[in-house]
């Protein structure tokens, strides 16, 4: 696979999801468990999912154009960018899925 260079965009929206990825997680468990932040989430715009989905977009273009005027793209090239959002998504699932099976488990001995 050939390395090559990014434009500055791609750059800068690559590293926005990487860091938007885990971000989500770390919100999504935040919100599980505080339910002052779940009430606050569903208030704003009637559903926590919406609230929490607006936030990460709106995070993610916001970091997108901050990280795009950067200049990411002169430091990075399409491997190291690539490194970084599978690492974002693979942080983000290890974080959303330790939250869940750590709550299966507690499910799991509740006697019913």
């Amino acid at each position: 696979m050939e390395n090559s260079p990014m434009d500055k965009y791609a750059a800068g929206f690559g590293m926005s999801l990487a860091v938007t990825s885990v971000l989500n997680a770390i919100i999504l468990v935040i919100k599980e468990k505080n339910e002052s932040v779940m009430s606050a989430l569903k208030a704003a715009l009637g559903h926590h999912w919406t609230t929490h989905g607006v936030i990460v977009i709106i995070v993610f273009l916001l970091l997108g154009f901050i990280f795009s005027a950067m200049k990411l793209e002169t430091r990075f090239d399409s491997h190291r960018m690539l490194k970084y959002i599978v690492w974002g998504v693979v942080i983000s699932s290890v974080i959303t899925a330790g939250f869940f099976i750590h709550n299966l488990k507690l499910a799991g001995t509740i006697k019913y």
